[in-house]
């Protein structure tokens, strides 16, 4: 018993084609990002050149992102030229460095020019003194407000508890260091400030603009870099899945190619027959040709027909092979179900039938054929059932089915299951194909 199941590879399916969807997603994505200052702060100056600063920082890390996926990789990512992309990635992160570290720089000397424009959050008040007091939303280390003043270049942090409460310890920073968390946020906003910002060089090696400068500039590099590959993989992929097509199609051309003179050889055997013999039903047979010939040109060559058309051309193929057999002969051909809005490809039922009358007749011994069809659903089930002879078990199985099987295995990936088994004096095919409907 031999039994044959074929199954495929997962077809991929790619919905990153729309051009206008890359566009918006794009749009969508840089909005988010440079929306961020509104989030990541928790106490924000809010001054039209704070939102200036992110803004022309961000804007330059949108660059360095376009420029990695569109520049470097595509010119320095490959093994010879892997230095030059790191070297021009070094570059990059330089770059970018200065720029916020130089943006930064000349915003603190603004602020620090200006206080009067400064304004404050509604939770930050200040007195004529240059002290300010920022009361948090919820109490911080068990106290309600900070409070924070200065004293020519030396900044100092008031700790209160409740009203009317005495105060508590007086902290003090000396010269230009910078506080933590909030407060160092608020000291930006103190409306008198004679302290002043630190000299270039000291902002440009300032860990804190080093830290967010070289990490936003590798986190563009790195999402470009990933997104690039993602691409570059999907296009692989198309590119596969494009020569897989040309190749199938390809075969399947020659296929067909050796199914029609194949069939067409049978059916010129079995007209030359009956007219060897004079017989009367030479005539029936070459109009049942004609049909035949007809569905072979017209659509045999269409991708998908209709399943009717396809079994009406098996019902003729049947009809025209009956008429050279001897009476003795038992042909039973059964059909059940709806074939209505059902479609197949062309000339994929015929092997199976043309297998059993080339191999499962015999003039001298009994033999019969059993072709029996059901339609369930949008499953077709075809069965033939043909006499076995020893002498012919080797031929057994020839070109046609090895060519219907490959067929099968190339169009109906994980759609079909086919079984042949030998057994008690039998030939069976039992083919199941799930089709496609209207």
């Amino acid at each position: 018993m031999f039994t044959a199941r074929f199954s495929g590879m997962i077809n991929f399916k790619y919905i990153y084609r729309n051009r206008l969807f890359i566009i918006g997603l794009h749009i969508i994505a840089w909005t988010c990002f440079l929306l961020l200052p509104f989030f990541i702060y928790r106490v924000r100056i809010l001054h039209p050149w704070f939102f200036a600063r992110e803004l022309v920082d961000n804007l330059f890390l949108i660059g360095v992102f376009y420029l990695n996926i569109y520049v470097l990789i595509p010119r320095f990512f490959t093994l010879k030229r892997i230095v030059y992309y790191f070297g021009s990635v070094l570059l990059v992160i330089m770059f970018i460095t200065i720029q916020q570290a130089t943006l930064d720089h000349y915003f603190m000397r603004y602020m620090v020019a200006h206080p009067e424009e400064i304004k404050l959050p509604p939770n930050i008040t200040t007195d004529s003194t240059g002290k300010v007091t920022f009361t948090p939303a919820r109490p911080f280390m068990g106290y309600r407000a900070l409070s924070i003043a200065t004293r020519g270049r030396h900044l100092y942090t008031l700790t209160r508890g409740q009203a009317g409460a005495p105060a508590g310890r007086i902290r003090h920073h000396g010269p230009h260091l910078p506080l933590a968390n909030d407060s160092a946020a608020v000291a930006l906003a103190i409306p008198a400030m004679p302290m002043g910002p630190p000299p270039f060089w000291q902002r440009l090696l300032f860990p804190e603009v080093l830290r967010k400068s070289v990490l936003a500039a590798l986190l563009m590099l790195l999402m470009s870099g990933f997104i690039k590959i993602a691409q570059e993989w999907f296009k692989s992929e198309q590119q596969r899945e494009a020569l897989k097509v040309e190749k199938l199609h390809a075969e399947l051309k020659f296929l067909k190619s050796q199914i029609n003179p194949h069939f067409l050889f049978n059916c010129l055997n079995t007209i030359y027959s009956l007219a060897h013999k004079h017989s009367a039903q030479t005539e029936h047979a070459i109009v049942k040709l004609s049909t035949i010939m007809r569905y072979m040109i017209y659509e045999s060559n269409e991708e998908m027909v209709q399943l009717q058309h396809e079994l009406q051309y098996l019902r003729d193929y049947i009809d025209i092979q009956k008429l050279r057999l001897p009476a003795g002969i038992q042909v039973d051909y059964t059909e059940s179900g709806n074939a209505g809005g059902l479609w197949i490809e062309p000339m994929l039922l015929i092997p199976f039938v043309e297998n059993a009358f080339k191999h499962g007749i015999s003039y001298t011994d009994h033999s019969f054929i059993s072709i029996v069809v059901t339609i369930e659903g949008h499953t077709v089930r075809l069965v033939v059932k043909n006499s076995l002879f020893p002498q012919r078990v080797a031929e057994q199985g020839g070109i046609g089915l090895q060519n219907v099987m490959k067929r099968l295995e190339l169009l109906y990936t994980n759609k079909h299951e086919i079984t042949v088994t030998e057994k008690e004096h039998q030939f069976i095919a039992d083919l199941k194909i799930v089709l496609k409907n209207d």
